[in-house]
């Protein structure tokens, strides 16, 4: 066969829009956000996700995930590494 596979034609990718919320204490916000935004800013941008975080000072705060399943995925994954990472940073 020449590159053919077997007359299996590949799915269309489907146009999904994901949009995730996580309801996070405010250390673990503060953890995303980074200093001066740059943590958020970087997960943004290589993730391709749109995330925003609520105002305020209560104790916990809702962060919102939108964009693509591979978008929402990359960001939650990266944001469960950041948290992972300053939790074992953490005394």
């Amino acid at each position: 066969m020449s590159g053919s596979d077997g007359g299996l034609e590949e799915e269309p990718e489907l146009s999904i829009t994901l949009t995730l919320r996580m309801l996070m204490h405010g250390k673990e916000v503060g953890s995303i956000i980074g200093k001066k935004g740059e943590t958020v800013k970087r997960i943004r941008e290589q993730s391709s996700a749109r995330i925003t975080i609520s105002e305020g000072s209560c104790p916990e705060r809702i962060t919102t995930i939108t964009g693509s399943t591979a978008a929402v995925f990359h960001a939650v994954s990266m944001i469960a590494f950041k948290l992972d990472e300053d939790l074992c940073a953490a005394p």
